[in-house]
């Protein structure tokens, strides 16, 4: 289960490399540490979207952050490709850190709702 302050500095590590474009080698773990947070946190978007009445906002916004999140997993893939030269990586990262901090409201599994 990750802590809220291991999840702000998995954000944070997704913003410096936006900042300073490490090779893509060094974004490598980072993008695979997103991709299995929001992995993690789907659930809980899914559960949060069941609990709400249907067609209201509240039901449509859940929607579209996993809708959105499941299309930069499916673009992004699951290992970082490490043939792209570094602005590329980052930007993945960014992309796919973007999609995180919309899904930290929700638990992942075992954790108590924020």
């Amino acid at each position: 289960m990750t802590t809220t302050r291991q999840l702000d500095e998995l954000l944070a590590a997704a913003s410096e490399a936006g900042r300073t474009l490490p090779p893509p080698a060094e974004t490598a773990e980072v993008h695979r540490r997103l991709v299995a947070e929001i992995r993690l946190r789907l659930p809980g978007a899914e559960r949060a979207a069941a609990a709400a009445p249907v067609r209201s906002r509240e039901w449509y916004q859940h929607l579209k952050v996993m809708d959105d999140a499941r299309a930069a997993l499916a673009a992004k893939g699951e290992e970082p490709d490490l043939c792209v030269g570094p602005m590329a990586a980052a930007l993945r990262v960014g992309e796919l850190a973007r999609h995180l901090r919309e899904l930290a409201a929700y638990p992942a599994e075992g954790e108590v709702g924020v």
